[in-house]
């Protein structure tokens, strides 16, 4: 793949092809992405994606955390609506998972 960082800037240990685990994080929202090809150091942990995917990555993450804030926006209005009298319940919490095997 064009472009890769075969030498980490930090240690200048050469890298080699992993697959990582993004973490995305806003207004209490995270989002985490496995599987995602990096050249990553093995001295230090430096992990570079490569530019075009990083950037696809960083998308999905961005629309999925405004379109799971949004279901969670949704909910509680509907659960006000059908609980009008809920009080002392504990915090919620929503998990979606994906899942894709192989191509």
């Amino acid at each position: 793949m064009k472009g890769l960082i075969t030498i980490c800037s930090e240690c200048c240990t050469p890298t080699t092809l992993r697959n990582i685990t993004m973490t995305f994080e806003r207004h209490g929202i995270t989002a985490a992405m496995s599987g995602i090809p990096a050249m990553v150091c093995p001295q230090c942990g430096q992990e570079y994606v490569p530019g075009e995917i990083a950037g696809d990555v960083i998308d999905t993450g961005s629309r999925t955390i405004d379109a799971t804030e949004a279901l969670l926006k949704r909910t509680d209005h509907h659960c006000g609506e059908l609980f009008p009298n809920r009080t002392g319940l504990p915090p919620e919490r929503l998990e979606l998972a994906l899942a894709s095997e192989g191509r």
